[in-house]
């Protein structure tokens, strides 16, 4: 995913969008391998976007798809692939009917233009479009927009789901470190991770394990629960 805005990296905006993304695929079975942040800057985004469509399989984008001058993705991306951006006729005619003639102002049209080739990603929440060509979906930044578009989206992403199970944990962590290396060589189809909530005299935690494989899963749960048990009787 590459998430697209100076607000993100000012500290004005909180990033929300990649989180949901994170979760919407781990539950259709797919892993994000990646979270890029750019600024509004257009070879910083046609770069990292090249570098992304080139490693993974799909790319999803947010941000910087707006009426404003800042709003430079969707020339970004027809960059990156080499080709023109042109008003799409058919979001045109739906924003002058959405709209009326008189309020079809430039600041819309911007929103109409899309990379030749590229298919509209039309959504419940926003007359205007987000654009898919080639392995890249392009979406808003502002998160019910995102969110409504990535929804549009989702049924082209899937796959057997992962599970995630969370143990809940008293001990620190270098207690169980080796034990739980051990059990990690031991269950290569799951992923477990520890995560501390607390340190000091009274710590806290979870194990964290997720799998597509629900029987290894499961053996695993067991296995790390008596691991724990051992270190605490």
């Amino acid at each position: 995913m590459m998430v697209i805005g100076n607000e993100i990296l000012s500290g004005r905006t909180r990033e929300t969008n990649a989180h949901l993304v994170a979760q919407k695929m781990f539950a259709r079975g797919c892993r994000l391998g990646e979270i890029a942040i750019v600024p509004d800057l257009r070879d910083k985004i046609v770069a990292t976007l090249n570098r992304l469509r080139r490693d993974f399989d799909a790319v999803i984008t947010s941000g910087g798809i707006g009426p404003t001058h800042d709003d430079i993705t969707m020339p970004c991306v027809a960059e990156a692939f080499g080709v023109p951006l042109l008003e799409h006729a058919q979001t045109l005619n739906l924003m002058r009917q959405y709209y009326g003639k008189d309020e079809l102002n430039e600041g819309r049209r911007r929103m109409a233009r899309l990379p030749q080739g590229a298919q509209p990603i039309i959504c419940a929440q926003s007359i205007a479009p987000g654009a898919h060509i080639g392995n890249v979906y392009v979406l808003a930044g502002v998160p019910n927009i995102f969110a409504s578009q990535l929804e549009t989206i989702l049924p082209q992403f899937g796959g057997r789901p992962f599970i995630r199970e969370e143990i809940e944990v008293r001990l620190p962590e270098s207690r169980f470190a080796e034990a739980l290396r051990t059990l990690q060589q031991r269950f290569g189809n799951v992923e477990i991770g520890s995560y501390p909530g607390r340190c000091g005299p009274n710590p806290c935690g979870k194990i964290c394990l997720s799998s597509q494989d629900e029987l290894a899963l499961k053996k695993a749960k067991h296995a790390v629960i008596a691991m724990l048990q051992s270190l605490m009787d």
